[in-house]
């Protein structure tokens, strides 16, 4: 039996961005409530994108999910064309510049599902730690301490992987740059704001809730921007990922 898969990458966009937009309209609903009208029962916890383990949650995990196994199909392509290269050119011969760098393809897709990982289960939260930050004498904006280890990261993963985005064609490097400065924007910028008003104010207020769904919504469409720019390149580079499926007893 053989599964088929099609997938348009602007239509897959288009309905991820539906979704985004779903839920930035039903946390905005759930903030007036909560702030005009004083609305605060428990079941639209699940419909804000300030709170974890609910459906936005579910949906981000996934987005990246689906990325992080997009990245290793495309590892897997890069290892099996470099293999294919080395078995019918002479090994001294240049191989294409691309074909190396399946190992950060692959890197890639292992940094994707640890992403998938933290959204559900929000790691990253545990830094966390106001009397911490208070003993550091840290600015109001460091209060979310994860941030710091956070940037840490970045610069370290924006430096290994240089080149490794400088080799990529133009096109591809526009969205995976412009998902980047999405992401990271809006995981790191965004929360920075968002703990400078927690310590300055609270954060029960709408200054703190409306930069609490920018963020999310940054985060959200870094992602789907990435998606796009990976299934684009797939498109271009192969058309066609073969997918096998082995049902065991």
């Amino acid at each position: 039996m053989q599964l088929y898969l099609t997938l348009s990458p602007l239509k897959l966009a288009k309905r991820l961005t539906m979704g985004v937009a779903f839920f930035t309209l039903t946390s905005i609903a759930v903030q007036i409530g909560k702030f005009v009208f004083n609305y605060r029962e428990d079941w639209t916890a699940m419909f804000n994108v300030d709170r974890e383990m609910n459906l936005p949650t579910w949906f981000s995990t996934f987005m990246l999910a689906f990325c992080a196994w997009l990245l290793g199909a495309i590892a897997s392509g890069k290892q099996a064309e470099l293999e294919q290269q080395k078995t019918l050119n002479d090994p001294d011969d240049n191989t294409p510049v691309n074909y190396r760098y399946f190992q950060q393809w692959k890197w890639l897709s292992i940094i994707f599902w640890l992403l998938a990982f933290d959204e559900i289960a929000t790691i990253h939260e545990i830094l966390i730690i106001p009397d911490l930050a208070d003993a550091l004498k840290l600015p109001p904006f460091l209060h979310s301490m994860w941030v710091i280890p956070g940037t840490i990261v970045v610069v370290i993963f924006l430096k290994q992987y240089w080149k490794f985005w400088l080799y990529l064609p133009l096109k591809t490097r526009y969205h995976f740059a412009l998902a980047a400065s999405l992401y990271i924007g809006g995981a790191l910028f965004m929360e920075m704001l968002g703990s400078y008003i927690t310590v300055i104010e609270n954060q029960q207020n709408p200054i703190y809730a409306g930069m609490a769904i920018v963020e999310e919504i940054m985060e959200m469409m870094g992602v789907i921007v990435f998606m796009y720019g990976l299934l684009v390149y797939i498109r271009e580079w192969q058309q066609k990922i073969d997918v096998e499926i082995k049902i065991l007893s």
